[in-house]
């Protein structure tokens, strides 16, 4: 059986002890000594108020938390886009980290290099390169955000182990796995070789309709403690009236037998904080429809300013910018979404193309 600890709270006081005493407190995942990373959620250099990142008030409480226990803290994560030390500075700062580190004389990881690791018991990716700040701690601590995911449709906790997936290789392996499915099969191959003790999910402030950058604010109140990131996730679908098996990972999580048999709920049911009306991206519409829903394309809107950060990610070099202006060749996109997913201008909308 699994546990999922679902709260009310808010960043004033996010009740971290309260969420993990039914799984034994901090102090039966931190030792004293341990150095523990907090795997955050640090897509892009976006503001707090954007819920594209974990928010630094819940890092502050859990970081607390694991000090209390014994424990060192550090605040890691590999943004998309190029993994550099100027790329994680502007994220950090953007993202109000930077201002949390100082305050806590909590240290942020500026080590970017990477080591390849054979994936032994990975379906579709048998070997990767991996950063190495997840591997020099003795624990981690996955911080996912609650967002929505155009090309997921939502954007949990079996993906936040994807940050451990150096810059621009996540890129890569949209072009290596172009399916929903197959990509899903990909995250949970990198589950079965790097395991966070435990979960944590900052639903406080979740993000709705086109994320995981440009979808838009949600005051949820949510906070869920869990070990089982699958366990989790069903409970953030129940929480909307999801099917969760409509989730790519969760649907590929069941074929593989890793879904629970059942889940247990220590303080709140999905019942308790059910949300009804929940946007989710136009690419997963049909999950509340039941209608076939039609196939979306990035399109550039007037909103761009040429910065190119859409040309370096996109896997098949699909997206130019010529003349401060982005353009997309259709037919070398792949719907990956990678480009309307970095922009920092939220000037790529997804829609339908109409045949010339």
């Amino acid at each position: 059986m699994s546990q999922v600890i679902i709260n009310k709270a808010n960043y004033d006081n996010p009740e971290i002890d309260l969420v993990l005493k039914p799984l034994g407190g901090m102090e039966n995942f931190v030792k004293k000594g341990d150095k523990v990373l907090l795997k955050v959620n640090l897509l892009s250099a976006k503001e707090p108020e954007k819920a594209v990142t974990t928010h630094p008030d819940f890092i502050r409480a859990v970081a607390k938390a694991v000090r209390v226990a014994g424990g060192s803290p550090l605040i890691g994560d590999s943004p998309a886009g190029l993994f550099s030390k100027r790329a994680l500075k502007k994220a950090y700062k953007r993202s109000g980290l930077e201002e949390l580190a100082k305050e806590e004389e909590i240290p942020l990881n500026y080590d970017t290099d990477s080591r390849k690791l054979d994936i032994p018991e990975g379906l579709k990716l048998k070997k990767s390169p991996f950063c190495d700040f997840v591997f020099d701690v003795d624990k981690i601590i996955a911080l996912p955000k609650l967002k929505t995911h155009s090309f997921q449709y939502m954007t949990l906790a079996c993906k936040i182990m994807y940050g451990a997936v150096p810059g621009l290789t996540k890129a890569k392996y949209h072009a290596k796995f172009p399916r929903n499915m197959s990509f899903a099969d990909m995250m949970l191959d990198i589950l079965t070789l790097i395991k966070p003790q435990l979960y944590l999910m900052d639903g406080i402030l979740a993000m709705e309709g086109q994320g995981p950058g440009g979808g838009d604010p949600v005051e949820l109140g949510l906070v869920l403690a869990s070990t089982d990131p699958v366990a989790m996730d069903i409970a953030v679908c129940r929480t909307f009236g999801i099917e969760p098996v409509g989730i790519p990972v969760l649907k590929r999580a069941k074929i593989r037998n890793l879904w629970p048999e059942q889940i247990e709920y220590p303080l709140l049911q999905p019942e308790d904080v059910i949300y009804k009306g929940f946007k989710l991206p136009s690419t997963a519409e049909h999950l509340l429809t039941g209608k076939k829903a039609p196939k979306k394309s990035p399109i550039i809107t007037d909103k761009c300013i040429g910065c190119g950060d859409c040309e370096e990610i996109c896997p098949k070099e699909a997206v130019r910018v010529n003349d401060e202006l982005a353009k997309i060749n259709y037919s070398k996109c792949i719907r990956c979404y990678c480009c309307h997913e970095v922009c920092p201008e939220n000037a790529i909308k997804l829609g339908t193309i109409k045949a010339k």
